[in-house]
């Protein structure tokens, strides 16, 4: 018995130790270095290693009108990591044989079947036929040629033209009217030539509703949110949620940010009364908290921590690999080292050399400057969210990650 006492309160001694071993002041100063430069109002980091959570901080303001602290459980906009969520609902009927990723997209939308190409030949837009179908898998890759006016500037008429070019989408009363919109618009390259992001996943929202029946937001509750207890996670804010979102600021000059004026840009759409639309690109808003449940069960190969498989390993695994061969992706008109799965991206060998981050690791962010990144082989799961527009703060929460993950290696060494 003495033995065993001994060994547990050795056992006890060793757990605390790499615990508090892992000192993250150094996240704390580079966040508020931000915050005084008036880069950023303020923000959350939250961070999980072996299944712990080893950082959950509050820094700065949600709102400097009314010196309105940050709070951990502060809400904001995710953006596009709203795309690994519908992704992944979008799996669960791919796992119960309800769709297949190398069907057709005319098989489920007749409306994409004449849909052709636009390239552009002696300064003009000319239209060609397609060489082949775009299938469910170029959706989930973004390869499908649906893309946005901000990554192919040069197509910006037909974007204007099909009223594709709004604001967060702006003005479409549901999925359906947007996806005959989109399937109306000529594709911007073949399908499966290149990565192009774009408005791909509003076509996996639009085939989610009507494969279930249900309105994304409704499926998404029932398949996502409930089973994972994410009671944070909306397209509309219930009223009294409203008052702990975020607001969104932007620079003004050296010394200064502005609150984003929503009539300028309607980053308040999650205040607005609940409608029929629901952006499956980049419409939901989260907490560090909920996001984390999501990120952790898929970490633990689709299974909720009461023991509720929402996902196939099977389908999981087809997730986190690579699905567009030797092509990288390209956000912003600018190439990455990493590669893509389906709905997220991957971080490959070259890749690792960004934030240090174990090779199949995977990632995304939204484009109000809040990131995730889950380090499978070092169970290390970050989230850092802030809300900047532009987007342009990706080389600090590229710092904060391989902060992060220098601090785990450097614990573990001890």
């Amino acid at each position: 018995m003495r033995y065993t006492t001994g060994a547990l309160l050795l056992l006890f001694t060793l757990f605390f130790t790499s615990i508090f071993a892992q000192d993250f002041k150094k996240i704390d100063s580079i966040i508020n270095e931000e915050i005084q430069s008036k880069n950023i109002s303020g923000g959350v980091a939250y961070i999980i290693h072996n299944n712990k959570v080893v950082l959950d901080k509050a820094y700065g303001y949600a709102s400097f009108e009314g010196d309105k602290t940050m709070q951990t459980n502060s809400i904001f906009r995710i953006a596009s990591q709203t795309k690994a969520i519908v992704s992944i609902a979008f799996l669960q009927l791919v796992a119960q044989n309800k769709i297949q990723l190398d069907d057709p997209i005319e098989k489920y939308i007749p409306a994409f079947t004449h849909q052709k190409v636009a390239i552009i030949e002696k300064d003009s837009i000319q239209l060609v036929d397609r060489i082949r179908s775009i299938t469910i898998r170029d959706l989930l890759t973004h390869t499908s040629g649906i893309s946005s006016a901000d990554e192919y500037p040069k197509f910006k008429s037909l974007f204007e033209k099909y009223k594709l070019n709004q604001p967060l989408n702006k003005g479409y009363a549901s999925l359906k009217d947007e996806v005959n919109q989109i399937a109306a618009m000529p594709l911007v390259h073949q399908p499966g030539a290149r990565f192009s992001y774009g408005l791909s996943t509003n076509v996996i929202g639009l085939l989610i509703e009507m494969i279930s029946g249900t309105t994304l937001d409704a499926y998404l509750n029932k398949n996502i949110f409930e089973p994972l207890q994410m009671h944070d996670t909306y397209f509309y804010l219930p009223a009294n949620k409203k008052d702990r979102l975020v607001k969104v600021y932007t620079k003004i000059n050296k010394d200064s940010l502005a609150e984003i004026d929503p009539k300028a840009y309607p980053v308040n759409y999650p205040l607005q009364e609940k409608g029929n639309y629901f952006s499956a690109i980049g419409g939901l808003v989260s907490t560090t908290h909920d996001y984390a449940k999501f990120l952790e069960c898929l970490l633990n190969n689709g299974k909720t921590k009461t023991g509720k498989q929402i996902i196939d390993i099977i389908i999981l695994n087809q997730f986190w690999s690579n699905q567009i061969g030797d092509k990288t992706f390209v956000f912003g008109g600018l190439k990455s080292l990493n590669n893509f799965g389906l709905g997220v991206g991957l971080t490959t060998k070259e890749g690792q050399i960004i934030n240090n981050a174990s090779e199949g690791s995977f990632f995304w962010g939204g484009a109000f400057n809040t990131a995730y990144m889950v380090d499978r082989k070092r169970k290390l799961i970050t989230l850092f969210y802030f809300q900047r527009a532009p987007f342009v703060l990706p080389p600090l929460l590229t710092k904060l990650e391989k902060t992060t993950i220098q601090i785990i290696d450097d614990a573990a060494k001890n």
